[in-house]
């Protein structure tokens, strides 16, 4: 009996999330395959980068012009025809904004439980999660044929790259999911135009709170290009309009454990950090010596940041 791995990707690269969750997979002492669902310009390349992850035994690559859009019900089905030819103990993907969409549509088609934003594996039933914020972990017993899980990737280290490639087999697509009238059509994709690093692959992250202030950006874009860092916001800066969702962190945005997080004029609520105490060295900057943040800094500068960031900038 196998695992199958639900491979993420864009523009024809995989999601650095795959390789963390071929880690967990490992984990389960089983062959480790990975489906690779995507267009044919970019079947062969995403089916080779998965085939030289180290501890991938197998790769299944199924194209269609169709599986370009990456729709929730087409991934599904693909996903329902491979499990179905047999052989699977577990179907894995990461916690990912398309993880936490195709993952509980295909539990619900298979009318089976799932286990969500798994961040340790206790045994072959037994996986462990964060609750509350991450305030609480809660081990959950999973039974059935075939357990479907969601990984939190960053609690995984990414498997490294092996010398010789897995095998690939080509599989022939399924129909559409969706058909007319109830059709849905990629009408255009998009994404930031900034040249910074992307948030959750950043080594170095600098998040900003309502202290930073509109008048206090550019500071910390000057430091970000010294440091060559992503920037991220707290939900407050998103709900006063100041940034977009896409770069909120923490519970209800995005989790990330880069090398260094350097969080500057946020006071630290239970639900930011949740999203970002994973990180390997956390400094604060903030000018309240009392805020929450400095609980799990490993490094804290109580001033202002106007003072503050200039001089770490001369530093550099």
């Amino acid at each position: 009996m196998a695992i199958l791995i639900l491979a993420e990707h864009e523009n024809g690269r995989l999601e650095a999330a795959t390789p963390s969750v071929v880690s967990a997979a490992r984990l389960l002492e089983s062959d480790v395959h990975v489906l690779v669902m995507t267009s044919e310009a970019h079947g062969e390349i995403l089916a080779q980068q998965a085939a030289t992850i180290e501890g991938v035994t197998d790769v299944k690559v199924v194209t269609a012009p169709y599986l370009e859009a990456q729709l929730t019900e087409d991934l599904a089905a693909q996903t329902q025809a491979v499990i179905a030819r047999g052989g699977y103990r577990y179907v894995m993907m990461s916690s990912s904004y398309k993880g936490k969409r195709v993952m509980p549509y295909l539990g619900a088609q298979r009318n089976t439980d799932i286990v969500a934003d798994i961040t340790k594996i206790e045994s072959e039933e037994m996986f462990v999660r964060p609750v509350y914020a991450g305030s609480l972990l809660v081990a959950e017993r999973l039974k059935g044929e075939i357990k479907l899980l969601t990984v939190r990737a960053n609690a995984f280290p990414p498997a490294k790259i092996q010398t010789q490639a897995a095998p690939i087999e080509v599989l022939a697509p399924t129909p559409p999911a969706l058909t007319p009238p109830h059709e849905i059509r990629c009408v255009e994709r998009s994404g930031p135009s900034s040249s910074r690093p992307e948030l959750s692959r950043a080594r170095i992250v600098i998040g900003c709170g309502l202290g930073v202030g509109e008048n206090g950006m550019p500071f910390v874009r000057k430091l970000a290009d010294k440091l060559d860092a992503a920037i991220g916001v707290s939900r407050a800066v998103v709900e006063e309009g100041m940034a977009s969702s896409e770069f909120l962190l923490g519970q209800t945005g995005k989790i990330i454990a880069p090398e260094l997080y350097i969080a500057i004029g946020i006071s630290g609520a239970v639900q930011h950090l949740a999203g970002i105490k994973d990180s390997k060295v956390i400094v604060a900057v903030n000018s309240d010596p009392q805020a929450p943040i400095f609980q799990i800094a490993d490094y804290g500068i109580v001033g202002d940041m106007r003072e503050v960031i200039p001089a770490l900038i001369g530093l550099l």
